[in-house]
């Protein structure tokens, strides 16, 4: 018993002197567990956009784009998220230089109540009119200033839309589903804040630039 533990005490020294000599083992080891935990975490997501396809890519999601495009960027977002507004100027640029890409925008709003209720008016006015949301979406996710309600007020009314029916709109059951099932679809993929995107079968966490995005464009 005694010559066992001396054996596996000798064992385990050469074991601490080789590394200590050798100290990118160490290195190597760490870099290919967390290459291997990349790779499960991508086929784990992939998995996940195959299972929630129908959903992500709903037909009747706030969009803008060519609307029978293939090339398609799901963007979760909050209208109070500043790097999400960093993002909103990239894919701009994308959609004004490509007229075969779709940008699917899907409330994620987890920041604040104006959050929220910025993502009912986006909602609300999307059922009205796919150009005025459009121009809703653009002038928040540019707008350097706060969204207070008289901001709001004077939007709807630049917008041309009546005050009282968007006021109803807004606490409309309905709407309040539909963020629901945005902010389940977020939960159920995983997301933990924004932006985050999905282009092809990959989720991208966190801010990415223009040319990244093209990238992963040009993949699907």
């Amino acid at each position: 018993m005694l010559n066992s533990k001396i054996f596996a005490n000798e064992i385990d020294e050469k074991i601490k002197n080789y590394i200590l000599k050798n100290p990118e083992v160490i290195i190597q080891s760490l870099q290919s567990f967390e290459k291997k935990k990349e790779e499960e975490k991508k086929i784990e997501n992939s998995k996940n956009i195959d299972s929630f396809k129908n959903k992500i890519f709903d037909s009747e999601s706030l969009y803008e784009g060519e609307k029978l495009s293939n090339k398609v960027i799901v963007e979760f977002f909050d209208y109070n998220c500043s790097y999400c507004k960093r993002a909103h100027l990239d894919l701009k640029k994308i959609l004004k230089k490509y007229d075969d890409v779709k940008v699917i925008y899907k409330n994620f709003p987890i920041l604040s109540d104006n959050s929220l209720e910025l993502a009912k008016y986006a909602v609300a006015i999307s059922e009205i009119d796919q150009t005025k949301f459009i121009k809703f979406h653009n002038f928040i996710l540019t707008n350097k200033g706060q969204i207070n309600k008289d901001v709001l007020s004077n939007l709807m009314d630049d917008l041309g839309i009546d005050q009282d029916n968007i006021q109803k709109r807004i606490t409309n059951e309905e709407i309040s589903l539909k963020l629901k099932n945005d902010y389940d679809l977020a939960n159920n993929l995983g997301l933990r804040g924004t932006p985050a995107f999905i282009i092809g079968n990959e989720i991208i966490f966190g801010y990415i630039g223009y040319e990244e995005i093209l990238s992963k464009l040009d993949q699907q």
